[in-house]
């Protein structure tokens, strides 16, 4: 009895082993990987839809955080009036003062679209009071048209967005 217990025990594990290799990530296409160039194009679309004065998601927010951002030159966000910061950075300066930047979360590649998904954050410690963080997640889509990547947002956020104290966090 023991030995069926295992043997089936031990085909379920391969079986999962197997379906996991061959399926894709949810969300994620397995049919190509975007190249620093496509990154950096993609990237740089983004800003000038946000520098359109009456389209801006972003406020007045200039700052980029390099997270999860490849081999992108400071000088091709720069030229779009944008700074980009180091993740170290950004941690340094928002442990004094608030700091609000741009953060990309992921940038993947979905049935020949590519989808960006980024945060706005606010967050740091400003006088006399705890530290706090705010962000508002946006999801854009890129499709490459004959020269060049064109992008629309598809999800913005909630209206009302919630701060979490970072006092309380352990």
């Amino acid at each position: 009895m023991s030995k069926m217990f295992i043997g089936r025990f031990v085909a379920s594990i391969l079986a999962l082993l197997i379906a996991s290799s061959v399926l894709p990530t949810h969300g994620q296409s397995q049919s190509g990987v975007l190249s620093d160039e496509d990154e950096a194009e993609i990237l740089e679309s983004l800003l000038q839809l946000e520098i359109k004065p009456l389209g801006s998601e972003f406020g007045n927010i200039r700052t980029f955080s390099s997270d999860n951002i490849g081999s992108v030159a400071a000088s091709r966000i720069a030229k779009n009036g944008f700074s980009l910061k180091a993740a170290r950075d950004i941690q340094r300066w928002k442990h004094e003062h608030v700091i609000e930047y741009v953060v990309i979360r992921s940038i993947y590649l979905r049935d020949g679209i590519v989808v960006v998904r980024l945060s706005a954050v606010t967050e740091g410690r400003p006088c006399f009071a705890a530290a706090f963080s705010t962000e508002r997640s946006f999801t854009y889509e890129f499709q490459k048209s004959a020269k060049e990547w064109v992008g629309r947002l598809v999800k913005r956020p909630v209206p009302f967005p919630f701060s979490r104290s970072l006092a309380t966090t352990p």
